[in-house]
């Protein structure tokens, strides 16, 4: 593919804005196309859509080099790329099924292109097996349709792009994604070619196992806590074992956020429509709606009923490094204990809007939120852990910490008068000292 060419990407999300960046800092030049026009035009403005670290510097820098390009028009994008990169949300519906509507429209309007040149579609939204198949089918008489599934991690999106541990490319013959793979020449990484349903497979099974490592983490976290273990130790010495790892084998509060829940469950409908075994899917899934409870239910040991309590949270987002909260564990978990009928005074250092409960509100700086009863930390934004715990002793009024993401140093917060529990960390009493006087 030739450089003057432009690669046209088709939705301006986490990855759609990831693909478009990637490739204006290996040389290309991208064209980004979005529904909606007010985004559009914001983006054309420098403006991005989500908050990631170095993302509005590298917008502006692109832009003002003339590598990237923004439309309202579908055409107007596409119809000089041999490239079409396609990454659209595909969410879940309420039966665990992936809603790929939005894919199927984007391949019908494709369809009314005029294309400059035979295109390559290329696939990266997160589909079920036989998608892209039944896509191609649709596409057959215009343009060639592979599907190339993206391993980004919000936050980190960006140089995940450039950083890839592999590329992989489903298509029916390696020649219809010799263009898409030229993209990545300059990264000198490994391609791996197979049938489009295989390379759905890997991505769905990808995140598939991601989660399951979260959802045992916290059973052996659970685990620790009845048996007066210390789930760091025990899953620090699981990590090293170089036949498992360490990633993702951290507890918590469960796994949330646009990806991982949304993919078990897809699975998990195509293993039962199929007809195959399901169960470690369906239990981690029921493992992990069981996970926000339990923190829940620790804060409720730990103070009494919920009633007219007033509970200081820290963190929204459903990971740090971002300000998404879509499917956000830390969400369900204000909501529960609204439902409990406490309030929530509530702070996360990226989300500045949310859908909270009418007895709930956001605050400006984590040591408002923390003029409460008690306090819970929900995402592991490291600011958190570099506050001086005595400065929140001093506004709690019952002297409970529930971490739900170990991001606290247990000893720091004991020592400030208060008492911490973490997931699977045991009960750190408060050091034997004068408590400071409460301050709300």
């Amino acid at each position: 593919m030739s450089s003057s060419r432009a690669v046209c990407i088709v939705g301006t999300g986490y990855v759609g804005m990831a693909c478009m960046i990637g490739l204006a800092e290996l040389g290309w030049r991208v064209h980004g196309y979005d529904i909606s026009a007010e985004r559009v035009e914001r983006l054309k403005l420098g403006i991005p859509p989500y908050r990631e670290p170095g993302i509005l510097e590298a917008l502006r820098e692109h832009l003002d080099a003339g590598k990237m390009h923004f439309f309202e028009d579908l055409d107007a994008a596409a119809r000089d790329a041999q490239i079409v990169i396609v990454a659209v949300g595909t969410p879940s519906r309420e039966d665990g099924s992936a809603d790929i509507s939005a894919l199927q429209s984007v391949i019908h309007e494709l369809a009314k292109v005029k294309f400059a040149s035979w295109p390559t579609i290329v696939i990266r939204s997160t589909v079920p097996p036989g998608t892209t198949d039944a896509l191609a089918h649709l596409a057959r008489d215009w343009g060639d349709v592979v599907y190339a599934p993206e391993f980004l991690r919000e936050g980190t999106a960006v140089r995940d792009f450039l950083d890839p541990d592999r590329v992989v490319v489903g298509c029916e013959t390696p020649a219809s994604a010799v263009g898409y793979v030229r993209l990545f020449e300059r990264l000198q990484r490994p391609v791996l070619f197979t049938s489009r349903s295989s390379a759905e497979l890997i991505k769905c099974c990808s995140n598939a196992f991601l989660a399951l490592k979260i959802s045992f983490a916290n059973e052996v976290a659970n685990l620790c806590d009845a048996c007066d273990g210390m789930a760091d130790d025990v899953l620090r010495g699981i990590g090293y074992d170089q036949r498992i790892g360490s990633q993702f084998l951290r507890p918590g509060i469960g796994f949330g956020g646009p990806c991982f829940e949304k993919d078990v469950k897809s699975m998990e409908f195509v293993a039962r429509e199929r007809g195959v075994g399901r169960e470690l899917l369906s239990a981690m899934l029921r493992v992990n709606d069981a996970q926000p409870k339990k923190i829940i239910d620790l804060l409720e040991n730990e103070i009494g009923a919920l009633a007219e309590a007033k509970i200081g949270v820290w963190g929204l987002a459903f990971k740090a490094g971002t300000d998404d909260i879509r499917n956000s564990l830390a969400l369900i978990i204000v909501e529960e204990l609204s439902r409990r009928g406490a309030s929530t005074v509530v702070f996360d250092p990226a989300v500045h809007v949310a859908p909270l409960p009418r007895d709930s509100r956001l605050v400006t700086s984590a040591l408002e939120a923390a003029k409460a009863d008690a306090l819970l930390v929900l995402t592991e934004w490291p600011e958190f852990a570099r506050i001086d715990p005595n400065l929140y002793a001093a506004t709690l009024n019952l002297g409970v910490v529930i971490d739900g993401r170990n991001i606290l140093d247990p000893d720091r917060v004991a020592s400030a008068g208060l008492n911490y529990r973490g997931v699977g960390r045991g009960v750190w009493a408060p050091v034997d000292r004068p408590r400071v006087a409460s301050v709300v």
